[in-house]
């Protein structure tokens, strides 16, 4: 199959969170299954400056925002994949792909509708011409409809990565993107008077992907479905959850670079100079006999970023560490360098976006600490398995497709997870978790556990070929 994937993010050069990541291994892993792929993506500043992707003579004529745009496209190449890139400096030569820092660009609509439409015009130009287009997430959602108003052979999948960014614009906003006016109804982009991307690609995409089976079933609830509840429920026939996984080899502590030391399960001495270097880095007391709990994430409360810190004392009266990367609430943000201010060798917090530190902590901590309230799949839990920093995490999404509970009886399990999303249960789960540490032997189990399962993309790829081949049937 011919498939063209369409994303506004591409590790490692253009990354806000795990889409990057996700657009980075998975067309690599179909097309070594012997897929045809190429992915699409806005020419970022940072993608430009990467030298990745070199100028092509083609150039699309795209009608956006009432005026006709040229496009120019860009190419390169990665593993067996053909990777283009849309030129347009007015909507994608900025510092951040999203946003400001106070919230998204004011023409965010006009941006990626100006993407979709280009994605959809640049499949008519490739050849072979792509049997699939695999649309990923709110700013890709005009993918569908476009392809549709087309006329386009062209079969359609859309993935739903965080359904609570769904795209929302005043009703008024529909006439801007060159849709026909039927679109802007019950059975399209209309949603209780608002205009809803992501609501739009559900109905007219061929099939409807999420990035974990358990997420799947919960967005299809009132809790989690963040209004579109009803409608994934309606068509949760052609929902399918599959999970996420990494890039293995990226992510290897036997052949990693930036860590301290190299290791793998079996021969983990090294793992102790990764330990003793990140409590030099991070500033942390060092030696102390106790655990250290690492933390990369983005600051926020539905990533139990606050249930976190409110327990940091608790960790601390414990004799823990408490080591934090990530930026985002500045409230959060305030409250951990607060706390870090009270406990400076105990609670370390990095206010940065910093790849390679997060690689440390993975390979540095012992436990890794991801009290999410809601967490469509997750990577980093799956990262930290790998480096054998054993996970505690909220029960939710695909936290708990990819972690299972110890079982000290049964020499089973990989971590610890806690429901319902509040202090006191977490605080319970950091005390199991320390419990695991007062017993040496048994905790080297519980981390080989973890270090032993497979994260890559092998089991993914089937269950894709599966929908694509759905679709096209």
């Amino acid at each position: 199959m011919n498939i063209l994937f369409v994303a506004t993010e591409l590790a490692p050069h253009a990354k806000v969170g795990g889409l990057a990541d996700v657009m980075a291994a998975l067309p690599q892993a179909l097309a070594h299954a012997g897929h045809g792929v190429s992915l699409v993506v806005p020419l970022h500043r940072s993608l430009r400056r990467s030298g990745e992707f070199r100028a092509t003579p083609l150039t699309l004529e795209i009608s956006a925002a009432g005026k006709i745009w040229p496009g120019r496209v860009w190419e390169g190449r990665r593993d067996g994949v053909a990777l283009w890139a849309i030129e347009r400096d007015e909507f994608f030569d900025r510092v951040h792909p999203y946003g400001d820092g106070k919230g998204d660009y004011a023409d965010s609509l006009d941006r990626f509708n100006f993407l979709a439409k280009a994605a959809v015009e640049l499949a008519r130009y490739l050849d072979p011409t792509p049997d699939i287009l695999h649309a990923n997430d709110w700013h890709a959602a005009l993918v569908p409809g476009h392809c549709r108003a087309l006329g386009l052979p062209m079969k359609t999948v859309f993935t739903i990565h965080n359904l609570k960014y769904q795209g929302e614009f005043p009703a008024g906003d529909f006439s801007s993107l060159g849709l026909p006016p039927g679109m802007y109804s019950p059975e399209g982009f209309e949603f209780y008077g608002k205009l809803n991307l992501m609501k739009g690609a559900i109905l007219l995409s061929d099939a409807v992907t999420t990035v974990s089976p358990t997420y799947a079933e919960e967005i299809q609830g009132v809790a989690q479905g963040f209004g579109l509840h009803e409608v994934l429920r309606a068509n949760a026939a052609k929902l399918t959850g599959i999970l996420n996984g990494i890039d293995d080899s990226g992510w290897n502590p036997s052949t990693d670079r930036v860590i301290q030391a190299h290791y793998r399960c079996g021969a983990m001495r090294g793992r102790e100079d990764c330990r003793a270097a990140l409590e030099s880095e991070m500033g942390m007391e060092p030696a102390n006999g106790r655990p250290i709990f690492g933390m990369v994430t983005r600051m926020a409360e539905e990533k139990g970023v606050d249930l976190a810190l409110a327990n940091a004392g608790h960790l601390v009266r414990k004799g823990a560490r408490l080591a934090v990367l990530g930026t985002g609430d500045k409230g959060l943000e305030k409250l951990a360098a607060d706390l870090a201010k009270k406990h400076p060798r105990q609670v370390v917090i990095r206010r940065e976006h910093n790849e390679g530190l997060a690689h440390r902590i993975f390979a540095g901590a012992d436990f890794f600490l991801m009290p999410s309230a809601t967490e469509p799949c997750g990577l980093t839990q799956m990262y930290a398995m790998r480096y054998g920093s054993i996970p505690v995490v909220g029960d939710t999404g695909g936290l708990h497709d990819t972690v299972e509970e110890w079982d000290r009886e049964g020499k089973r399990g990989t971590g610890f997870l806690f429901r319902p999303h509040t202090e006191a249960a977490l605080r319970e789960a950091l005390d199991r978790a320390l419990a695991l540490w007062d017993e040496p032997a048994i905790m080297k189990v519980a981390r080989q556990n973890g270090m032993k399962k497979e994260w890559g993309w092998g089991s993914a790829v089937p269950a894709y070929e599966r929908v694509y081949r759905s679709v096209l049937d």
